[in-house]
């Protein structure tokens, strides 16, 4: 049990007022509220101010607010099993008076956000594109809550001010509703955090909805197209070398930063149990840092053979340019191969300098992605393979992630389960 109580404790004609923070059985500290009062407007009886002026019954009110977040403060660090200390007392009074160290003080939600950049990027535990990302976010709220006039502590990020967020980088930066979307789930990564470090955050944050980052076009090859595409004839060198880059990667499921440095190095030969013979690729993902270990298809090994069992050469040095072409030469592989059909999909917009949705001939709307997302969505729908396993070489952590990466619903793989009790049910009356 906790409790709070005001005194005074001056013999001259004024006092400041102080808080008693009790906590269980002789445990206690006191703090400066720095409220000043007149004596003789001090009810010892009650230990409040007296009620008989607006100007006390404002100051009683006040101190009731601050009684009630230092028992709010207090629940909620006790089930976290946080040290209750004077300097824990300070630190909840300062924060209900605002009274903080705009540069210094980490309950600041841009502090904290600076001090977790760093903090991950001095243990390499991110990505530098996710590092970028957090930067990112940084800027963006950095001049949100310059327009909203208001320096945002933790618990003041609220259901509405991640709206506000969000609307503002919609309408404001221009950014598309899944992009936003994407900033406000980085938003509420870094506020867990901080709660799991002892700070208070507000109570809407925890049901807070997002969004979905989902979009409704996602682009993608089926096994069917692969097959056109395999068949193509070209004497342009470059588009018969990306033409093999992309049927690999629709079969090694990876992002164009890991597919196209693989080498034959990262392969390697296992032997089960019963004498058979299997090969694999490992590889460490850029953006994850996470390790994935993928069986080497039929139709990577026919490709792996065309160039001394090992992989196509690339198209430039540096990685960014090599991405670059690759997304450029596959798009006109594509449409040597026919991929013609009409889809919706997001494209680059050189004018405006942002992403637009367009409908557009699916050759034109491909990109390195493809690999990664044809993969998952064609062997998905296989029922020989589960989705922890095709998971394990993508790399998404849970499967609503995967799910929501191939369009996919809880819905689609309820029916999908329907099937095949419906299979099992006719094969036991047959």
């Amino acid at each position: 049990m906790a409790s709070v109580k005001f005194f005074t404790r001056s013999k001259t004609s004024t006092s400041q007022i102080y808080l008693r923070f009790i906590v269980g059985y002789r445990k206690e500290f006191q703090s400066k509220t720095g409220i000043v009062i007149s004596m003789s407007e001090w009810s010892k009886e009650k230990s409040l101010p007296k009620q008989n002026n607006p100007e006390n019954k404002q100051i009683t009110t006040q101190l009731k607010n601050l009684e009630s977040h230092i028992l709010t403060s207090y629940n909620s660090d006790y089930a976290k099993g946080i040290l209750f200390t004077k300097e824990w007392l300070d630190e909840k009074i300062n924060i209900f008076y605002k009274r903080i160290d705009e540069k210094e003080d980490d309950s600041i939600f841009i502090n904290y956000l600076t001090n977790f950049i760093d903090f991950k990027e001095s243990i390499s535990a991110y990505a530098k594109s996710t590092i970028n990302k957090l930067n990112n976010l940084k800027d963006r709220f950095a001049v949100f809550q310059k327009k909203k006039k208001k320096n945002y502590l933790i618990e003041d990020i609220s259901g509405k001010v991640l709206i506000d967020f969000k609307n503002y980088l919609i309408v404001d930066c221009g950014l598309m509703e899944t992009t936003a979307t994407r900033f406000i789930k980085n938003l509420k990564t870094v506020i867990f955090d901080s709660r799991n470090n002892g700070k208070q955050i507000h109570h809407q944050i925890a049901g807070f909805t997002t969004g979905t980052t989902n979009s409704e076009h996602k682009v993608f090859l089926s096994f069917k197209e692969i097959e056109h595409i395999k068949e193509i004839t070209t004497l342009n060198s470059d588009w018969n070398i990306a033409k093999d880059w992309l049927i690999l990667g629709c079969y090694l499921g990876q992002r164009s930063s890991d597919l196209l440095r693989m080498t034959k190095k990262m392969i390697y030969t296992k032997i089960d149990a019963d004498g058979n013979s299997f090969r694999f690729i490992e590889v460490k993902q850029q953006k994850t840092g996470e390790k994935v270990v993928i069986p080497l298809h039929d139709e990577v090994e026919i490709i792996l053979k065309k160039y001394n069992n090992d992989f196509p050469p690339t198209f430039a040095n540096n990685p960014d340019s090599n991405s670059t072409l690759f997304n450029k030469h596959i798009k006109k592989v594509c449409e040597l191969a026919g991929i013609s059909e009409m889809v919706k999909g997001k494209v680059f917009n050189e004018e405006t300098k942002k992403n637009e949705i367009v409908e557009a001939e699916k050759c034109k709307l491909v990109s390195s992605h493809v690999c990664r997302r044809s993969f998952a969505t064609n062997f998905y729908g296989n029922k020989m393979f589960t989705t922890p396993q095709l998971m394990s070489i993508t790399g998404h952590k849970t499967e609503s992630m995967f799910l929501n990466y191939i369009g996919r619903t809880a819905d689609d793989w309820a029916m999908q389960t329907a099937k095949t009790f419906k299979e099992l049910s006719n094969q036991k009356i047959s």
